[in-house]
């Protein structure tokens, strides 16, 4: 029997995805060992990973010319105090950036839960299935523009280490409710189980548009 063949950009897509993801227990940590500059130089190198494959089109000029930008941003870190301040923007445009992906899907006819959704199920959802991913995409886009302010709200009237606390640790454990939550609750309202592993492959990915695989 063959092997099945493992897709290396596949697996190059999860692991960038996960450097993203684990991005704020890795500036939390940072923080307590007041290191912010830790944290600003991983997420610029996560950051680089994860744009990398749109700068390949242009060959080796493209990837020379990202690499030497990111080079200079993170100099420009080390040779000044930006870092300081920097800190607190990931917070704002992590949320900010998903929200405008959420919201934006709502003016579509598919929205962003539902197209992901088609993907896992590799069919066209019914109109019940359609109702309820876009009800749950609303709802994540409300928590994201809730995170912004949370941010803002925070690094204004609070401790630099207990804005730490919330936006990085705490955060993950309101995601985690919300996330898991719903997964109990779907079979209630589309009398389907949620395939936990399939779908945060497909979200690692960012590959929620292609064909499903044969």
């Amino acid at each position: 029997m063959s092997r099945p063949i493992v897709n290396p950009d596949s697996n190059l897509q999860r692991l960038t995805g996960i450097m993203l993801v684990i991005y704020p227990l890795i500036a939390h940590i940072a923080i307590m060992l007041e290191q912010p500059t830790w944290a600003v130089s991983y997420l610029l190198i996560a950051v680089y990973f994860n744009i990398l494959k749109f700068f390949t089109a242009g060959k080796y000029l493209g990837i020379i010319l990202l690499t030497a930008a990111c080079a200079i941003i993170g100099y420009a870190f080390f040779i000044s105090d930006i870092d300081n301040w920097a800190i607190y923007l990931p917070p704002v445009l992590i949320p900010a950036w998903l929200a405008y992906i959420f919201i934006s899907s709502l003016f579509n006819d598919k929205a962003f839960i539902s197209q992901i959704a088609e993907r896992m199920e590799g069919r066209s959802l019914d109109q019940q299935q359609l109702n309820y991913t876009r009800s749950l995409t609303l709802i994540w886009s409300v928590v994201f523009i809730a995170m912004i302010f949370e941010a803002i709200f925070l690094s204004v009237f609070m401790s630099f280490e207990t804005w730490s606390w919330w936006v990085h640790v705490g955060n993950y454990i309101i995601i985690g409710f919300l996330f898991f939550g719903e997964m109990l609750l779907r079979p209630l309202f589309t009398g389907r189980r949620a395939q936990f592993t399939q779908m945060l492959s497909l979200i690692l990915q960012r590959n929620w548009h292609g064909k499903r695989d044969e």
